[in-house]
């Protein structure tokens, strides 16, 4: 009898192991010593490519982000009056040395990178981080730029390409 109770407990040890346990949230690393990441990781980032236009109020602000390698996202950053483009940026977000980095001098680097989310936290004192997660469907992303006295929002929806709006 006691060798059947063994057989059966070690049984149902062996169900109650093998269940499905939900998975931890992802925290961030610490910027002063911030994860590793392989080359391949910067591809979690596929969400973004493409056109994007701000919530923000004022003349239309776009973004285009493009992979131009394995290891570099572009992104440029521009205003649009409706005929004209003005207030051209870019930046660029890259893996080097088993890192991710925004910014073309390391200004940010990656503390968290999901396929939905990407925490940047910056290299230098007094700059805010940047938070971008993307919504289940992919079409509206959000970025979050915080600081202790400072937090912006900003809410991005895919757009139709420049070359487009020109048309128009």
């Amino acid at each position: 009898m006691m060798h059947k109770y063994l057989i059966f407990c070690f049984a149902w040890l062996t169900f109650i192991s093998c269940k499905e346990t939900p998975s931890a949230p992802v925290t961030p690393g610490d910027p002063n010593n911030p994860p590793k990441y392989s080359k391949s990781d910067l591809k979690k980032l596929r969400w973004i490519k493409g056109n994007w236009k701000t919530d923000l109020d004022g003349p239309g602000f776009y973004q285009n982000y493009t992979f131009t390698s394995d290891t570099s996202l572009n992104i440029l950053s521009y205003q649009f009056n409706g005929t004209d483009t003005s207030a051209n940026a870019t930046s660029i977000v890259y893996w080097s040395n088993n890192h991710i980095y925004l910014g073309p001098n390391k200004e940010w680097v990656a503390v968290l990178l999901t396929d939905n989310e990407l925490l940047l936290s910056p290299t230098r004192l007094g700059w805010h981080t940047i938070h971008w997660t993307v919504n289940k469907e992919k079409e509206t992303w959000t970025a979050v730029h915080k600081r202790p006295d400072f937090t912006r929002t900003i809410k991005m929806k895919r757009h139709i390409p420049l070359s487009e709006m020109l048309k128009k």
